[in-house]
C-alpha cells in the first residue's frame, strides 16, 4: 500500500515493510544489494540509522508519533550513522532521490501504510557483523603476531621467524579477504571452524629431551611452515575462517591438492605435538585435524554450488596428500 503524504497530498507508491523488532531492525536491508525503487522499509520504534555494511546510499526520513517528519537524510551514503533524533518515534528508509523527487520537507504529515513485516536477515546479520568479527579475529592474530616475534628477539631461531611470517601474512589477508559470495548457514559449521582456530591459539609449550625426536619435530614444523606461506601466498583475498564462496583458487599450492593450507597446518602441528608432548597438546592436535576435516568438508559442499568449482575438483582430486587423500 502507498504511503500518503497528507499535508502536499501527494502519493509514494512504495511498498512498505515494518521492522518491529530488535534483530529485523538492526539488519535493516544490509542483505540487499540494490535499492528497489518500489519498496521501502519502516523501522519502529526507531531514533538512529546507520548504513554500515550497505552497498548504496538511502533516503531516511524521521518520523514522530503522529507522523509528522521532523528530520530528513538524502542520499545518506554506506557506512555512515545519523545523529540522534530525539524527536522521532520511527524512520522510513527509502531508495535515494525519493525525497526530492516527491518534495518531501520537515513539517510533512505522512500516513503509512504496511504491507508485510521485515524478516531478520543471516546475510545482513553477517554484514552487520563484519567489521566487529574482523577487528576480534585480527586483534588475536596480532597478539599472536606479537608474541611470535617475541619469541623470534628472544631466541633469534628459524622457527620464530617462520611462525613470525605466517602470523603476519594471516592478519593481512584477514583484513583485507573478499567479500563472500556465499557463506555456511549451519551453526556447526561455525562453531567447529572457530574452536579450531581456538584450539590451535591453545597449544602450550612442553619441550622433549630426546634429540632425535625435537630433530625430527623441528623439520616437521619448519616444512609445515614453509608450505604454510606458500598456500597463503595462493590462497591470497579469498582466505577466510568458515565454509565460504570467495572465489575458486586453483594456481599455485592449490595446483596440488585443494587444501593445500589445512595439509599444511596439520603437517605443522604434528610437529609441534612431537617436540610438546602433553596430554592436553594430543587432545587439542587431534581437534584440530578432526576439525580441519570436517572445514574441508564443509567448504566443498558449499562451493560445489559453484561449477568453476566443481571443474576444479575434476582437476585436482585428492583434498590432503597427492595419490593418497
Amino acid at each position: 500500500m502507498p504511503i500518503i503524504n497528507v499535508t502536499k497530498g501527494i502519493t509514494l507508491e512504495q511498498k512498505v515493510a515494518v521492522a518491529s523488532n530488535v534483530l529485523a531492525r538492526s539488519t535493516g536491508l544490509l542483505a540487499t544489494t540494490r535499492p528497489e525503487a518500489l519498496k521501502a522499509l519502516y523501522l519502529v520504534p526507531c531514533k538512529a540509522v546507520h548504513t554500515f555494511g550497505m552497498k548504496y546510499p538511502l533516503d531516511v526520513v524521521f518520523l514522530d508519533m503522529q507522523g509528522k517528519v521532523v528530520k530528513l537524510f538524502e542520499n545518506l551514503a554506506p557506512n555512515k550513522m545519523t545523529s540522534l533524533v530525539p524527536a522521532a518515534n520511527c524512520v522510513l528508509e527509502l531508495p535515494p532521490n525519493t525525497i526530492s523527487a516527491s518534495r518531501l520537507e520537515v513539517g510533512d504529515e505522512l500516513y503509512v501504510n504496511t504491507d508485510e513485516r521485515a524478516p531478520a536477515s543471516f546475510e545482513g546479520l553477517k554484514r552487520l557483523l563484519h567489521w566487529p568479527a574482523n577487528l576480534f579475529m585480527a586483534l588475536l592474530w596480532i597478539e599472536f603476531v606479537m608474541s611470535s616475534f617475541m619469541g623470534w628477539q628472544q631466541s633469534g631461531g628459524i622457527l620464530s621467524l617462520g611462525l613470525l611470517l605466517v602470523n603476519t601474512l594471516l592478519v593481512c589477508l584477514f583484513f583485507t579477504r573478499r567479500e563472500s559470495a556465499d557463506t555456511s548457514h549451519r551453526p556447526l559449521d561455525w562453531i567447529i571452524a572457530l574452536g579450531t582456530v581456538g584450539m590451535s591459539m591453545a597449544l602450550r609449550s612442553h619441550p622433549g629431551e630426546n634429540g632425535a625426536v625435537m630433530l625430527v619435530s623441528l623439520i616437521l614444523q619448519l616444512i609445515g611452515i614453509v608450505a604454510m606461506l606458500g598456500a597463503l601466498s595462493s590462497l591470497g583475498r579469498s582466505f577466510g575462517i568458515v565454509p565460504a564462496n570467495r572465489q575458486v583458487q586453483s594456481a599455485g599450492a592449490y595446483q596440488i591438492v585443494r587444501h593445500p593450507l589445512y595439509s599444511s597446518e596439520m603437517i605443522f602441528y604434528f610437529g609441534f605435538f612431537l617436540g610438546n608432548f602433553s596430554l592436553f597438546n594430543f587432545i587439542a592436535v587431534v581437534a584440530i585435524m578432526l576439525g580441519q576435516i570436517w572445514r574441508a568438508v564443509s567448504e566443498e559442499k558449499l562451493l560445489s554450488k559453484d561449477e568453476k568449482y566443481l571443474e576444479y575438483m575434476r582437476a585436482v582430486p585428492y583434498r590432503f596428500v597427492p595419490a593418497i587423500f
